[in-house]
């Protein structure tokens, strides 16, 4: 005898609910960075890209590491990067890590820029401060 399948409801799996939005959680990253190159516009400003170091803490004992990443900025980034990054500018990034073998077979990474805040590295007027 064959079971009606209409009226039967799905089974869940265990841990399958949000799968997906999981996923895309621990991709995200968001690294504090300093550009070391201009802004590059691409494709008449449909994306641009930099050049940047990320100076990973490793202890009191330890100085700095110097990590070169670039990063890739499309749709809702781009137009805020081509007028507020240049070389030198402090900036925080959000977006998914990427990794790749340049043209020369050298590894590189590379962050695909969802979110971006630029630091100001010029202290606040008295008077705002003052507020």
């Amino acid at each position: 005898m064959k079971k009606d399948e209409s009226n039967a409801t799905p089974a869940k799996a265990s841990g399958t609910a949000g799968a997906a939005r999981r996923a895309h959680a621990i991709n995200n990253i968001n690294l504090e960075l300093n550009a070391a190159t201009d802004i590059r516009s691409h494709d008449d400003g449909k994306w641009a890209s930099v050049f940047a170091i990320h100076n990973k803490y490793r202890g009191r004992e330890k100085p700095s590491k110097a990590v070169p990443i670039s990063v890739k900025f499309e749709s809702n980034t781009v137009a805020y990067a081509l007028v507020a990054i240049k070389k030198g500018t402090h900036f925080t990034v959000g977006g998914t890590l990427d990794f790749d073998k340049g043209d020369e077979g050298r590894d590189f990474y590379r962050i695909n820029a969802d979110q971006l805040s630029v630091h100001s590295r010029k202290p606040a007027p008295a008077a705002a401060t003052a507020a």
